[in-house]
C-alpha cells in the first residue's frame, strides 16, 4: 500500500510516493496508518494529508497482537525484521529500523546519515548515555556495599580480555543476541523482580544505541568472564 501527499508536508519531500508500514483500527474504529518521514520517523499519517495511490494489501500480514486485539496489518518486511515487536507504538526505534531502511532502499537523507550511519557519531551517544546511566546507578545504589557499572569501549583485539579471562567464552547465537544483551544490560540495574519501569527504559535505550552500531554483519557473539569484569562482546 501507497500513498501520496497531496499537502505539502516538511519531511515528505523525497519520494513521491510512501510506503504504508502498517494501518489498522484505532478504539473509535476509525482507521490509522503508519508512515515512515524522510528521516524514517515513523508515526500516523493523517488521511486529510493524503490520498491512497496503491491500495493492494498482499504485501502485509495481519498482526491484531500489536494493537491490542483490534484490526492491525504490518507490512511483511518490518514483520521479518522486528520480532520484538509487542506492540506498534513500538516500530518507531531508528537503531532497530536501520536494516528495514536499507533493504527496502529508502533515500537517505544528509540527517539520517549523521545520526544513524555515521559510527563515530553512534560511539560517542554511547558514551554519553554511560555518563547518564552510570550515575543513575550511582544514585539508586550509593548505600550498598556493592553496585554495578556499565563500561562500553571497542577494540581491535580481545588479547587483553583473554589474558584475564576465569574461563573459556561462551558463543551467544547471533540471529538471537538482542533479548540476551537486554538482559544482560538490565542485571547491572538490580534483580529482575525491583527492576524499576525507568530502569528498564534505560535499559531498553542503552541497548538500542548499542545494537544501532552493527549494520555489517555480526561475526560472533561472546560472554567472557574475567576476575573483575563480566563482558559481552560483539564481533564485527
Amino acid at each position: 500500500m501507497k500513498v501520496r501527499f497531496t499537502k505539502d508536508l516538511q519531511n515528505f519531500k523525497n519520494l513521491e510516493n510512501y510506503l504504508v508500514i502498517g494501518f489498522g483500527l484505532h478504539e473509535n474504529n476509525l482507521k490509522f496508518y503508519l508512515i515512515a518521514d524522510d528521516n524514517f520517523n515513523i508515526g500516523y499519517g493523517a488521511a486529510k494529508h493524503f490520498e491512497i495511490v496503491d491500495d493492494n494489501i498482499e504485501g502485509y500480514i495481519r498482526r491484531d497482537s500489536l494493537n491490542f486485539g483490534r484490526e492491525f496489518y504490518l507490512e511483511n518486511k518490518m514483520n521479518d525484521l522486528r520480532k520484538d515487536l509487542k506492540s506498534y507504538l513500538e516500530i518507531n526505534n531508528p537503531y532497530e529500523n536501520v536494516k528495514y531502511f536499507e533493504e527496502k532502499k529508502y533515500p537517505i537523507s544528509e540527517e539520517y546519515e549523521k545520526k544513524m550511519l555515521n559510527e563515530d557519531n553512534k560511539l560517542s551517544r554511547i558514551e554519553g548515555f554511560l555518563l547518564f546511566t552510570d550515575h543513575y546507578l550511582y544514585e539508586k545504589f550509593w548505600d550498598d556495599n556493592y553496585r554495578e557499572s556499565l563500561e562500553f569501549y571497542k577494540t581491535k583485539s580481545l588479547d587483553y580480555l583473554m589474558e584475564k579471562k576465569l574461563k573459556d567464552p561462551v558463543y551467544i547465537n547471533k540471529n538471537n543476541y538482542k533479548d540476551t544483551l537486554l538482559k544482560f544490560i538490565e542485571k547491572a540495574f538490580g534483580l529482575e523482580a525491583y527492576i524499576q519501569e525507568k530502569s528498564k527504559y534505560y535499559a531498553k535505550t542503552l541497548s538500542s544505541f548499542i545494537i544501532g552500531l552493527f549494520i555489517k554483519e555480526i561475526t560472533s557473539v561472546q560472554r567472557l568472564e574475567s576476575f573483575y569484569d563480566d563482558c559481552f562482546i560483539i564481533e564485527y
